[in-house]
């Protein structure tokens, strides 16, 4: 199954919001992994660039994707996208168990310990 359509019935969100989450963690997880890992999502998400830039676009209005440099701006980002607290650690969850054969589970758990918010 598509990573947005699990996204989307997991959470009961519409598309756009799904866009604009997966593109926040997306964001934050090329910040900081170092570009071999990233090609590993680029390869399991070939569609990552354009979720990325749905991303951005959710804060053009008020500017609070600027903030976005990495997995520090991660909440703010997906505030912005519209997602609620309770939300954001299922998002991780998924958005990560789905990454996890293409970047490996040490870059997985290394994104956890920076990002607390996808704890919960």
């Amino acid at each position: 199954m598509d990573l947005v359509q699990q996204v989307i019935g997991n959470l009961e969100i519409t598309e756009d919001k799904a866009e604009k989450g997966i593109g926040a963690l997306l964001m934050a997880l090329r910040a900081s992994l170092d570009r071999v890992a990233f090609d590993g999502v680029k390869a399991a998400l070939p569609h990552s660039e354009r979720l990325m830039g749905r991303a951005l676009m959710s804060g053009a209005r008020t500017g609070e994707m600027a903030a976005v440099a990495g997995p520090a701006g991660l909440y703010a980002a997906l505030a912005a996208a519209g997602f609620q607290k309770d939300d954001i650690p299922r998002l991780g969850r998924i958005v990560l168990e789905y990454l996890r054969p293409a970047i490996g589970s040490d870059n997985v758990e290394k994104f956890l310990a920076s990002a607390p918010a996808l704890r919960g």
